[in-house]
């Protein structure tokens, strides 16, 4: 579907700080969509009118510094500042427990999110959490924070126009299926290459991935007592599965589902059978809270 089809909403949260959404459904059981790296909200177009509109109210939020959210110079854009924006949020729309699902770096701020929500006692927050190919633990960073640890690559970055071609390359590490990688998905993710404000807000948010408590942090997952569907592709070749094979050994009861012949973007690549996976978790856990 087109999602800027959707009425856009804002939340306020500081002078500075504005988070934008679209919200699709009406149904009783809320689910937030948090994009991940170098994307925005866009990026659940295959994704978002399977949920079905009478049982699903899904919120599409922007990151600080992506999509129609704002764009602060200066502002925190750790992922520690993202997670604790979307408590903010959470609290500010009177959501409770709330089903969030968060892809790649957003998969690292829901796990946060959570972590964050249990230190704060705040346990009626969520119900479940849902990490697709999210780091849990520290990796390789992804190519573009390598280049923009160079603040002349950085400047150079956000000074130049950026053609499709700088997309083109994300996409093809991003997707297993190559065949996707045509116009309308180029142009899903070109707004955040293009924008000189998301571009400062992309080279702040990549120099600040590697959260300086990460082991504490870690250490913390053994202790989450909700339920948590790690979802990954086979093929990931940006977060490897790898990673999910250590959140799920950690986080006690995750479950682990992994779409063959797919790489990063399950949303994008498998967008039905990661449907399916995401309401057959969601369904057997609101029969486990009932019961």
């Amino acid at each position: 579907m087109n999602i800027a089809t959707l009425p856009l909403l804002f939340c306020r949260l500081s002078e500075t700080e504005t988070l934008a959404y679209r919200t699709y459904g009406t149904g009783p059981t809320n689910v937030v969509l948090v994009h991940g790296l170098a994307a925005r909200s866009e990026t659940w177009s295959d994704l978002v009118s399977l949920f079905p509109a009478d049982r699903y109210s899904v919120h599409l939020l922007d990151l600080l510094g992506s999509g129609e959210s704002s764009k602060p110079n200066g502002g925190d854009y750790s992922i520690r500042g993202h997670a604790v924006r979307l408590i903010g949020f959470l609290e500010q729309e009177g959501l409770a427990q709330v089903i969030v699902a968060g892809h790649s770096l957003g998969g690292a701020v829901v796990l946060l999110t959570a972590v964050e929500a249990m230190l704060r006692d705040e346990r009626d927050l969520l119900a479940s959490v849902i990490i697709m190919a999210g780091p849990g633990y520290l990796q390789r960073l992804p190519l573009m924070a390598e280049i923009f640890k160079n603040r002349y690559a950085a400047a150079l970055f956000v000074a130049l126009y950026a053609p499709d071609v700088w997309v083109k390359v994300g996409l093809k590490m991003a997707y297993h299926d190559h065949s996707l990688i045509d116009r309308e998905h180029i142009a899903r993710y070109a707004p955040c290459y293009r924008n000189k404000a998301a571009k400062r807000a992309l080279v702040a948010t990549c120099r600040s991935l590697v959260p300086v408590n990460q082991e504490e942090i870690a250490s913390r997952y053994q202790d989450l007592r909700l339920p948590v569907l790690l979802l990954w592709g086979r093929h990931d070749e940006i977060v490897p599965l790898s990673q999910g094979n250590r959140l799920q050994a950690a986080i006690p009861a995750a479950k682990l589902r992994v779409l063959e012949e797919c790489g990063h973007n399950p949303q994008e690549e498998k967008p039905v059978e990661t449907y399916e996976i995401i309401d057959s978790f969601i369904t057997e856990a609101e029969k486990e809270n009932k019961s």
